[in-house]
């Protein structure tokens, strides 16, 4: 399982090989495929049962999950909602990574984001995303309505405001469970299965390294060991794994008795794709190749996620 704090590098690492695989478009053809606005999407829920306010009420849940540092004003009676994003927490942990692990961010990565106007538009409301300041992880927004926005933002006695900092909230935000599972659906079905086990190869490769080098020098699973660990203890669910590592470290068995990413995405009524082991078996095989291990998946149970799987050197 790959914890929802460590989705954003797999989210920037998928538009780098969707691009390099087949060019610029096809990015855009995937963020389109992520933001329909015909599909499960939760803003568009929002703003279609809401109006403007709904926009207030889905980035005060996802922002505070994200750990942002944020001013969001809302003024229903003028008709426009901002969001003054200080420090992203998606772009922000991509700089992060590009110093301590040499990942390099997807070259247009905040773009993604420019998708949400669709969403919005689903309710006749329009959308200005100001790019500006990207490269430090900061940009803004201002989503109004052309019935009531008279061209004007001024905060009066009518203005609601959230003004958070990084440090008030948790970073575990569960919903990108979902966006992994949407990634791993698009590159099956209208790529190939080949295509999802190399780009989580290359996700591994490129993130996963420093586990990677570890159990090299170490010659032995502990690293591995405390890779897995460590993967449900971020997404609060140490309850879901046991390990057991041989004394000589040699041979490392984890098992799982359930999936909390596949336990979330079923809770919000989105089909697990059949593919979703490859997000066990290829980074952990991968990770197995790399360091002179041998990785079998014993057992998989999808309708949950339970597991048994072991290396061995």
């Amino acid at each position: 399982m790959i914890s929802c704090t460590e989705f954003i590098p797999t989210y920037s690492e998928l538009f780098t090989f969707l691009e390099n695989k087949y060019g610029r478009e096809e990015v855009n053809r995937f963020w389109e495929y992520l933001f329909d606005p015909q599909g499960i999407n939760p803003l568009a829920e929002f703003v279609q049962k809401e109006g403007i306010r709904g926009c207030f009420s889905y980035w005060r849940h996802t922002l505070n999950e994200e750990a942002a540092d944020f001013t969001m004003y809302l003024n229903e009676k003028a008709g426009w909602f901002y969001n003054d994003m200080h420090h992203c927490p998606s772009k922000g942990r991509l700089l992060e990574l590009k110093d301590s692990i040499g990942i390099e961010p997807y070259h247009d990565y905040c773009l993604h984001c420019d998708h949400y106007r669709e969403l919005v538009a689903t309710a006749g409301l329009n959308y200005i995303y100001n790019f500006y300041g990207v490269d430090h992880a900061a940009c803004n927004m201002l989503i109004y309505d052309p019935k009531v926005f008279d061209g004007r933002v001024i905060v009066d006695e009518n203005t609601e405001i959230m003004d958070r900092k990084a440090a008030d909230n948790e970073y575990f935000h569960r919903d990108f469970h979902n966006s992994l599972n949407k990634g791993i659906e698009y590159l099956g079905t209208r790529h190939s299965v080949q295509d999802i086990i190399d780009y989580l190869t290359m996700y591994t490769k490129d993130v996963k390294w420093k586990v990677i080098e570890a159990g090299k020098q170490e010659g032995n699973l502990k690293p591995v060991e405390d890779f897995v660990l460590d993967s449900y203890i971020k997404d609060h669910s140490e309850d879901a794994v046991k390990t057991e590592l041989s004394e000589d470290g040699k041979k490392l068995t984890v098992t799982v008795s359930y999936c909390p990413a596949i336990r979330h995405i079923k809770s919000l009524g989105t089909p697990i794709t059949q593919w979703y082991e490859y997000s066990t078996t290829v980074v952990m095989g991968t990770i197995a190749d790399e360091i002179g291990a041998k990785f079998t998946m014993e057992s998989y149970d999808a309708e949950t996620g339970a597991a048994k799987y072991s290396f061995e050197m």
